[in-house]
């Protein structure tokens, strides 16, 4: 690794071993952990509102008398990391899209950075057969043709930078020789390993 890397001093800044000494309730215990695994202890006692000597002594008040308390905190703090991770996987899960979509009450639909509609919605079908006169059999989803004003990968970026706080930005449907232009919300739907723009469009 090449010297001035930030990745190595930031590894060693999280590895480096920390004492403190936590009170729980009417006792005191004296820790020595690296920093890594004390700022997990702190998020995990922020998330059950109690502190974290209390958060300590809870957990080692239930673990045998000969325990590594250290190792036990260890232990403790990846087994909650991999819960988390599960947890949010399962909530990124792709059909969580086509579900946010479905659960609008107005036009929505979710496009990928390919231009691909993900999915969409009744409302949003209803929206553009009311405004291209559409009366055909056949469905509306066989020739509708989406594009937003703007790169679908720069708005993607632009939404990551603000906090994925909702942007609004043109849009056409084209359905056969007809052309409708709006304007709409876009936001980044929650799904790993790949950006979908939610899409809701104003009246």
């Amino acid at each position: 690794m090449e010297n001035g890397s930030s990745d190595e001093p930031s590894l060693l800044h999280h590895a480096e071993p920390v004492f403190r000494v936590l009170e729980g309730g009417s006792s005191r215990r004296g820790i020595r952990l690296e920093r890594a695994y004390w700022q997990v202890l702190r998020e995990i006692a922020q998330a059950g509102k109690q502190r974290p000597g209390t958060l300590v002594q809870s957990i080692l008040e239930e673990a045998p008398t000969a325990a590594n308390a250290t190792s036990l905190l260890r232990v403790y703090c990846l087994r909650w990391m991999v819960d988390a991770l599960a947890a949010a996987r399962k909530v990124s899960d792709p059909s969580v899209v086509a579900n946010l979509v479905r659960a609008s009450p107005g036009a929505a639909f979710a496009l990928g950075l390919d231009k691909r509609i993900v999915a969409y919605n009744q409302s949003f079908l209803n929206f553009v057969q009311a405004r291209l006169s559409h009366t055909g059999t056949e469905p509306v989803g066989r020739d509708l043709r989406l594009t937003l004003d703007g790169h679908l990968v720069t708005l993607a970026d632009a939404l990551k930078a603000n906090g994925n706080v909702p942007l609004e930005i043109g849009f056409v449907v084209a359905l056969s020789d007809r052309r409708l232009r709006g304007k709409l919300n876009a936001v980044l739907a929650p799904v790993a390993d790949q950006d979908i723009i939610l899409c809701y469009v104003l009246p």
